[in-house]
């Protein structure tokens, strides 16, 4: 990412892909991105439910986006342990504290930079998960297909 307006701008283009692909009722225009200074989630939005925030992170490993995001070449070709999503991203996910009162939710997304189908992702991210899930109502996984992670009684959206 090149820097915190154009993460928050695809982080939008992300949420609104995912809430229209999920079939949230969200209130037109009211998705906007939080202050990060502000210790809340990425997303706010008003779902006809009331408000939600939602919090987004990349089922990649941080090395590999920094790599991309620096321009890669042949001194720096990410290896396939760079192309693979994070149980330690998602661990600091669930362990922090949001200054909110609205629930919060939390979308692991590929954005095509992870070779791992859904499943290996759930595979290796399930066991984080079922340790507690921290802040988050809902975990969801919003890769070749949305999937709820959290409650796991409804696994498939699309």
């Amino acid at each position: 990412m090149t820097g915190e307006y154009e993460k928050g701008l695809i982080e939008l283009s992300i949420f609104r892909l995912f809430a229209e692909q999920a079939g949230l009722k969200i209130i037109d225009g009211s998705p906007r991105k939080s202050d990060p200074n502000e210790g809340k989630p990425d997303i706010f939005c008003l779902l006809e439910e009331g408000p939600v925030y939602f919090e987004l992170t990349e089922a990649c490993a941080p090395g590999f986006v920094a790599a991309v995001s620096n321009g890669v070449n042949k001194s720096n070709t990410p290896t396939p342990g760079h192309v693979d999503v994070s149980e330690e991203t998602v661990q600091k996910k669930l362990e922090k504290n949001y200054h909110v009162s609205a629930p919060v939710e939390l979308i692991i997304y590929t954005a095509g930079r992870t070779a791992l189908s859904d499943e290996a992702i759930i595979n290796k991210v399930e066991p984080v998960i079922n340790n507690g899930s921290g802040p988050f109502r809902r975990i969801w996984l919003f890769g070749e297909k949305i999937i709820q992670l959290y409650p796991a009684q409804s696994r498939q959206h699309n």
